[in-house]
């Protein structure tokens, strides 16, 4: 395909400015991005065929195997990488109120809680601070905390899974997280970050259930419960998916996105979305740009929601590989700028290319402003620069987040046409910029950027924070 092809349609989307001149392949990796969509399609059958993609579940299995199907049908060679982690299975548990009256709560079990009968009262533990547990009159021993998770003046807020140990050392017998936005939603998530069993039961609930409970303890109604789990702890032998474009300095780029969800909802959005734009850009790069300086591999990493189970492995494999640089794709929208992610010196690089594609809103700009608990962190714990898109998702698209709502209706084709685009430019700049553009942080390095960036104390509260003190 020429460049002319192209030009007509969308060379409103590039603006030959500055350092980084559209050539031939930037306007076939933007028309083809929109023209040719094969992400749409493809997240349909992963979302509608498999389900939610929980790591170790028989439907991440079919989605895997799905994965695989379509990108062999584009003649992109990929090939499975396995890994064992801790894995968790979702049971038939139970969340059921007895008195006042019978009543069936919506509510999903955190991750790694496994399987117990509890039947007991509850009472109302606020956020879940210690001297919310030193100032109650009553005996809470044996007894279900209720814990909101919305914000409480004066107080910093709680990690679930702090709340969850906190609980334990005072004897509770479960927690209640009540979710902090409405609409009969709940929030899945782990009760910890190390993928070991739940010191006690814990699981979301409602923030209309939730409110409904609090109200009735805090008039001095007894509410009894009962709680029932099925859920299993047990390891698992998982796959990430790679596809490798090889270039001739034998360094690489890594664009990755997580490949699993949450299994009460289908993972349209998350992340779906991540997963169907990098589909597409290594269908563009593989078409349009075979031959660059540096190798591309694209990774489809399993486990993130479990606990970033698929990055963490690749980056232990691959700890000897000369990776110059990841970018990170996690419920990606429309692009709005790029992200840095406190490698400062990537900013020229990513103003040139930013001041090149006046066709799009990225209002954002470039920025620096690193952050975690994604696949990105365990590749910058390491010193290898990262990088991720600003992009806007609709409010009717993200509302669902870790719900059941996630689903396929939920995607817009035009928003993985726009990051498509924008990405596969991204990493064909990356893949042809020279070696001492991505310079390599020593530990000492990326301790101080984090420690700038206000990120020691939450590594340090989840059991992450690996640079001394």
């Amino acid at each position: 395909m020429s460049r002319f092809l192209f030009a007509a349609m969308f060379c409103c989307l590039l603006s030959p400015h500055v350092y980084t001149q559209p050539n031939d392949t930037w306007y076939n990796l933007v028309g083809s991005a929109y023209i040719d969509n094969a992400s749409y399609e493809m997240l349909g059958r992963l979302c509608d065929e498999a389900g939610g993609r929980l790591m170790g579940s028989a439907a991440n299995d079919r989605a895997l195997e799905i994965m695989m199907e379509e990108l062999q049908s584009l003649e992109i060679p990929a090939r499975y990488e396995e890994f064992t982690a801790p894995g968790w299975t979702r049971g038939n548990d139970i969340v059921r109120v007895e008195s006042p009256f019978k009543r069936t709560l919506r509510a999903a079990a955190l991750g790694y809680v496994e399987g117990s009968e509890v039947q007991a009262t509850m009472f109302y533990a606020a956020g879940g601070h210690r001297p919310v547990y030193d100032s109650l009159s009553t005996t809470i021993h044996g007894k279900i905390a209720l814990v909101t998770q919305e914000r409480i003046q004066g107080e910093d807020q709680l990690l679930r899974y702090e709340v969850i140990d906190i609980a334990a050392e005072y004897g509770a017998a479960a927690v209640l997280f009540i979710n902090d936005k409405s609409g009969g939603q709940v929030l899945c998530g782990v009760s910890n970050f190390e993928g070991r069993p739940s010191r006690i039961p814990a699981y979301s609930i409602t923030y209309e259930e939730g409110k409904w409970l609090q109200r009735l303890l805090e008039r001095g109604t007894e509410v009894a419960m009962t709680i029932s789990t099925e859920s299993k702890c047990s390891e698992v032998v998982s796959s990430n998916i790679i596809s490798t474009l090889p270039g001739r300095s034998g360094k690489k780029i890594v664009i990755g996105a997580h490949f699993d969800s949450w299994d009460v909802g289908h993972g349209g959005v998350d992340n779906g979305q991540g997963t169907a734009i990098l589909f597409d850009v290594a269908r563009l790069l593989t078409r349009f740009s075979p031959n660059n300086r540096h190798t591309l591999e694209f990774v489809w990493f399993n486990g993130e929601e479990l606990g970033l189970w698929g990055s963490r492995k690749y980056v232990e494999a691959h700890r000897q590989d000369p990776i110059l640089a990841m970018i990170n794709m996690d419920m990606t929208g429309t692009p709005r700028g790029f992200n840095a992610m406190g490698f400062n010196e990537l900013i020229p690089m990513l103003e040139r290319i930013h001041a090149s594609l006046k066709g799009y809103n990225l209002d954002r700009g470039v920025t620096s402003n690193p952050w975690t608990n994604s696949d990105h962190m365990y590749f910058m714990f390491e010193g290898i620069p990262t990088l991720t898109l600003h992009a806007h998702l609709e409010k009717s698209m993200y509302q669902h987040y870790h719900d059941f709502g996630d689903t396929f209706d939920k995607v817009d084709k035009k928003y993985l046409s726009d990051a498509a685009a924008v990405i596969s430019v991204l990493g064909y700049e990356l893949a042809n910029q020279p070696e001492r553009a991505f310079p390599r942080y020593t530990q000492e390095q990326i301790k101080t950027l984090l420690i700038e960036h206000n990120l020691e104390d939450r590594l340090r509260r989840q059991g992450e924070w690996k640079f001394g003190d």
